[in-house]
């Protein structure tokens, strides 16, 4: 046992060795870039690229600010919001969500205060950062930073236009991880969202 011990150890030291100073490479290097699209939302660019294999080819990518997702909840309730959702052509339930185009630089949780008193009409007492994520890596950067929030008093809604008819909604906590289960709720940020909190006991 000894032997085999250290004999793995002297092979661990030998390709630490091998390795020390060595850089991680992309594996898909940039030819070139050039934006073919862009609104106050978003910008789409469109990419040449050469693989590892030296095979060149194309690739789009979207580009979005990071934003929020709130986790609105009051004792075993929780807040959601209903919108008309013009990609899919229906309503959807979500939990309240979205970014400042305006000032990009503004801190999350700024954003977050700010987006759940402009969709909701809710200001919280407590926030609490649960965690990041991505949101479609397969083409596109942009992340969300999720928070849950709690000790809420209602202070009256502040809607954009483009949230025209939201409506809100308070259910148990219960009955929104069972929409989850029965897959009614399909946006997938806000299932992400909720999960999350819950592995980390954040909610029950």
């Amino acid at each position: 046992m000894y032997c085999t011990v250290k004999a793995l150890t002297l092979l661990l030291e030998s390709y630490k060795q091998r390795n020390q100073g060595l850089t991680v490479k992309k594996e898909i290097k940039t030819l070139e870039s050039r934006q073919i699209y862009r609104n106050r939302w978003m910008s789409l660019k469109e990419d040449r690229i050469l693989r590892a294999d030296g095979s060149e080819g194309l690739y789009s990518v979207i580009e979005k600010d990071d934003f929020v997702v709130i986790i609105p909840v009051e004792n075993d309730e929780i807040y959601l919001v209903e919108q008309y959702r013009y990609p899919l052509g229906q309503r959807t339930t979500e939990l309240p969500q979205g970014s400042w185009e305006c000032s990009r630089d503004a801190a999350p949780e700024d954003v977050a205060r700010g987006e759940l008193k402009e969709e909701t009409g809710l200001s919280a007492g407590k926030m609490e950062y649960v965690g990041y994520q991505k949101l479609a890596q397969g083409y596109s950067a942009q992340g969300y930073h999720i928070y849950l929030a709690t000790e809420l008093t209602f202070t009256g809604q502040q809607l954009e236009e483009e949230e025209y008819g939201l409506k809100v909604k308070k259910i148990k906590i219960s009955a929104f991880a069972q929409l989850i289960r029965d897959g009614k709720i399909t946006d997938a940020t806000s299932v992400t969202a909720f999960l999350l909190a819950r592995t980390k006991n954040m909610i029950s």
